[in-house]
């Protein structure tokens, strides 16, 4: 490939703004509660409209492409969004955002998870381990790079190798342009589009307050995706730099960060209809999947990994309760999992309540006349070429659905992810060994840690995930596992693998004794490998018949759909425009759009998930005299409903009303919801929110905090 100029092909973000025809139907003049808009769609609003439904912003003021504005508080923070609350660089995101790092803070003798923290000055707060704050700089527009290259490929693969060498270019030649910067590149509508977004990357992030677990977690898995809620689900940091303002790790001359842009916090308080604004990093949505592709997550994705993982789970924690270190190391672990397994549960019953599939194959049905009549060549085969990607990832869906739970589980069955590294390495290598690493470590009595009471229940059922593939997607040289129950079983019982020397030895001997050993345990690995090799090849050439078909099914879909158009959620920086609402989850029943702490006092059971601080329920007495009593609730408010666009990844979204002032914390979609990823719902599309104003009434009153309430009032 030759060398590309690519200081020379890209152009900034802003000139994309004189492009109204051609960047995402820029004119959006419609104003649905539908949509993840992009910054430059958001300016294209029809403003008065928005007016009318009560923002007081000017367009610039909310966000304009050199200044910035109210949005440049958002931030990216570890898969989550936060939002810079005070100009001391004060972080607000979710508690769940902040729970890994919380739990590698905890021991059992400074329990910071259960107990919660409040540092009492700067100097006492706490590097939270792993936690990265991307504070956006500014986008570029390289599409035109992007697709130069494409244009060169002969086939599938090619065109994805072509656009992965292409895209690692330009995000080293970005970073190298500019210090302390972190660069990457978004695809947008199956890779019409493509910007390189530049991002300091502040990596000294330090603790400031969580709230007790009991509090930043009430209710637990039992109310995870669900209404009403109670939960306290916030927590701060903060971002250090060197003085200079160059990024560092963590330095004790480090200074907070000074943002150009923070949210004041709102002491008004929110009603049904008024305008709220989700701002964050949205991960991935859906919504211009086939009715095949829809089936297929449907029938047997979901479904799959609602069994899978909760299985797993009650292995997690039934270990975590044998042992009180146990439980601190894997309570991340369970709360990750959980999340993704309730999601599953909610996908299973959304897209059957909703009748996705369903309204796919309507709307493919239209499409298929609108294209007729169109009369463009170009569109006539784009739905069948569509239909047969799908098709093709049906066809394997039961075996790349394994793999996916191998990845997922890694982390907890080390001696199982080990060996299968070893196989793929040894059976890849032109000599025919492993790396030298990974058979050192095969050596290692680490990696047979907690056998019994996680890595051999957790690899019980993956191995019995294995076996029960159906015999068209069996994955080759499994058939030892066919018998089901007892063949794993009988593989756990008979492995000498568990056996360091017994390990090294073998994997030592190379690619001939690897291959000709009979051991069960090593006939999975090789077989595992073997198969992530091949699922990773068939994905990329997918992926690579993707950013040709995808982009004419975008394009026609664009024309056939006749409105506003926004590109799936792709984890970079959106907007939701919403109004707070309640909603029917089903016939006869209507939830209210608010929850208070008379709501969150009638859980409380004194057991867990319900069983509040003894301070909050101290506080709970006197708060009739509390400032943060909403008089038309008659109580202190807890959470609260709006109709906004969100998905994964707006965990720790701001809230903000039309003035840019912070009004919650988005945390959660309700169960009926979390459908949505593959279309939004008027009716059941609902996300769930933090009222600022509890935040501020725990922070004053529960676990009080003096300097932090001054410095989060300050900003106002």
């Amino acid at each position: 490939m030759p060398c590309l100029d690519v200081a020379r092909a890209v152009r900034s973000l802003p000139a994309m703004l004189f492009r109204p025809a051609l960047v995402f139907l820029a004119a959006v003049t419609l104003l649905p509660d539908e949509g993840q808009w992009l910054p430059t769609q958001v300016r294209a609003m029809d403003w008065a409209a928005l007016q009318k439904r009560g923002m007081v912003l000017t367009k610039d003021q909310f966000w304009h492409p050199e200044n910035g504005g109210t949005l440049s508080a958002t931030v990216q923070i570890n898969g989550c969004t936060a939002a810079f609350v005070s100009k001391d660089g004060l972080l607000l995101t979710n508690h769940h955002c902040g729970f890994g790092a919380v739990s590698e803070l905890s021991t059992p003798a400074d329990n910071l998870l259960r107990d919660g923290f409040a540092a009492k000055d700067r100097g006492s707060e706490r590097p939270a381990p792993g936690m990265v704050a991307a504070v956006l700089k500014r986008i570029e527009d390289v599409t035109a790079v992007v697709h130069a290259e494409q244009q060169k490929a002969t086939s599938d693969l090619e065109r994805f190798e072509l656009t992965q060498r292409t895209l690692q270019k330009l995000v080293a030649d970005g970073e190298k342009r500019e210090a302390n910067t972190k660069c990457s590149v978004a695809a947008f509508l199956e890779g019409k589009e493509y910007h390189l977004y530049y991002r300091t990357q502040i990596r000294d992030v330090r603790l400031v307050y969580a709230p007790p677990r009991a509090l930043g977690e009430f209710g637990g898995e039992v109310d995870n995706w669900e209404w009403p809620r109670h939960t306290g689900d916030f927590m701060f940091f903060r971002a250090y730099v060197a003085p200079d303002g160059a990024v560092r790790d963590h330095h004790p001359e480090n200074v907070p960060y000074r943002p150009q842009h923070v949210l004041p916090v709102s002491t008004d308080g929110v009603k049904t209809g008024d305008l709220a604004i989700i701002m964050g990093y949205p991960g991935r949505t859906q919504r211009y999947k086939t009715s095949r592709g829809v089936m297929t997550q449907q029938g047997y994705v979901y479904p799959r990994r609602l069994d899978v993982l909760t299985r797993a789970i009650a292995v997690l924690e039934a270990a975590g309760r044998t042992d009180e270190k146990l439980g601190l190391a894997v309570a991340d672990r369970v709360k990750s999992l959980a999340n993704v397994q309730k999601n599953a549960s909610g996908m299973i019953f959304g897209l059957r309540n909703n009748g996705t599939a369903a309204r796919k194959l309507r709307e493919e049905e239209e499409f298929t006349a609108f294209v007729k009549a169109a009369g463009k060549a170009e569109w006539n085969s784009v739905l069948a070429e569509m239909l047969a990607i799908d098709e093709a990832e049906a066809a394997v869906i039961e075996k790349e659905t394994t793999i996916a739970f191998l990845n997922l589980l890694g982390e907890d069955g080390p001696l199982r992810g080990a060996m299968t590294e070893a196989c793929g390495g040894a059976l890849a290598s032109p000599i025919g060994k492993a790396p030298s690493r990974v058979v050192q470590a095969l050596g290692s009595d680490e990696l047979t840690a907690h056998w019994a009471t996680i890595q051999q229940p957790l690899l019980r059922i993956l191995a019995g995930e294995v076996g029960g593939l159906s015999a068209a997607q069996r994955i080759a040289g499994t058939d030892f596992l066919a018998d089901g129950e007892n063949a794993v079983e009988a593989m756990l019982a008979t492995t000498a693998m568990r056996d360091a020397a017994a390990r090294r030895a073998l994997f030592a001997a190379g690619k001939d004794a690897i291959v000709a050993s009979d051991d069960p345990l090593v006939r999975l690995a090789r077989a595992l490998a073997t198969e992530r090799v091949a699922t990773v090849q068939r994905q990329r050439e997918r992926a690579g018949k993707m950013l040709d078909v995808g982009r004419r099914w975008i394009q026609a879909q664009e024309s056939f759909r006749g409105q506003s158009f926004y590109p799936d959620a792709n984890s970079t920086l959106r907007v939701s425009i919403a109004e707070v609402a309640g909603y029917s989850p089903r016939e006869a029943v209507t939830y209210a759009p608010h929850t208070t702490v008379a709501g969150l006092l009638q859980k409380e059971t004194g057991a867990e998930p319900f069983a509040n601080p003894k301070a909050l329920l101290a506080a709970a007495a006197t708060r009739q005299q509390s400032r943060w009593l909403d008089k038309r609730l008659g109580d202190v408010p807890v959470c609260f409903l709006t109709n906004g666009d969100t998905t994964g990844g707006n965990s720790g979204s701001p809230v903000v009303d039309g003035k840019g002032r912070l009004i919650g914390l988005n945390f959660d979609r309700v169960f009926e919801g979390v459908a949505g990823d593959f279309g939004w719902s008027k009716e059941r599309s609902r996300n769930v929110v933090c009222d600022i104003r509890y935040v501020l009434w725990v922070v004053e009153s529960v676990m009080p905090s003096p300097a932090l309430l001054g410095e989060l009032l300050a900003a106002n």
